[in-house]
């Protein structure tokens, strides 16, 4: 996916937060992280048809930013150690059942052009409170009578997967103590999740090669998502 496909994809999820419903706080870091991966039958899905299911992809997005029960979303890009991965979400439930009842209303999920990958996901990273941040923005935007302006909002990152948690979330939190990586957490209580400060996954492993040496084995991603997710680092 393409960065100006990224920036659509994302600021729809911006556009749709801004008229959110508030859901009752809840106070636990503990959430499901999901990866949109590519389906059995993505490359049958085109033309007009492939223009209707995504359709229906954003319009889902907007519905679930809305009801508040989607913190955080966007595309992978090009650079990705791990291709299958096309999008990533986090719910803010920690319920694998109402997770997987939220993700697979996906219109692109049941045609097939999707398949869902569902992690426990626990990261101390305010993640509601950047979203605040971001429907404190979009109201203002709306009541300037002014559009998202997707060089403003939108940045990209790039997503770190270190499969010995234990050895990397140390490292991962050090990095964030110094603005350098966002939301460090643990997934499935194994394995180890961070979006890193990065232009793409060939400038992580020059700026981080020191880290990446010492965590073992791991994954970069390119992503692509709110500035918002930046502001969550744990200076």
């Amino acid at each position: 996916m393409n960065l100006r496909a990224a920036i659509v994809v994302a600021l729809s999820l911006l556009v749709g937060f801004g008229c959110a419903t508030p859901r009752t706080a809840r106070d636990s870091g503990n959430y499901t992280l999901v990866f949109l991966k590519t389906g059995p039958e993505d490359a049958r899905v085109t033309g007009d048809d492939r223009t209707k299911v995504f359709d229906g992809h954003m319009a889902n997005i907007q519905r679930l930013a809305n009801e508040r029960k989607l913190l955080v979303a966007g595309p992978f890009g090009k650079q990705r150690d791990n291709p299958s991965r096309r999008g990533l979400f986090v719910l803010d439930t920690a319920d694998r059942a109402e997770a997987e009842q939220w993700a697979s209303t996906d219109p692109a999920v049941k045609r097939g052009v999707f398949v869902l990958e569902y992690h426990d996901f626990a990261t101390d990273a305010p993640l509601r409170a950047a979203l605040e941040r971001v429907l404190a923005s979009q109201a203002a935007a709306v009541e300037a009578g002014q559009a998202p302006d997707p060089k403003q909002t939108m940045r990209g990152y790039v997503l770190l997967t270190a499969e010995h948690g234990t050895v990397a979330l140390p490292e991962l939190r050090v990095l964030s103590g110094h603005g350098h990586a966002f939301a460090p957490g643990a997934l499935e209580s194994i394995r180890a999740v961070a979006w890193l400060d990065a232009k793409d996954a060939a400038d992580a492993r020059l700026r981080y090669a020191e880290v990446l040496a010492r965590i073992g084995k791991y994954e970069l991603d390119d992503w692509f998502g709110s500035v918002e997710l930046a502001r969550t680092a744990a200076r």
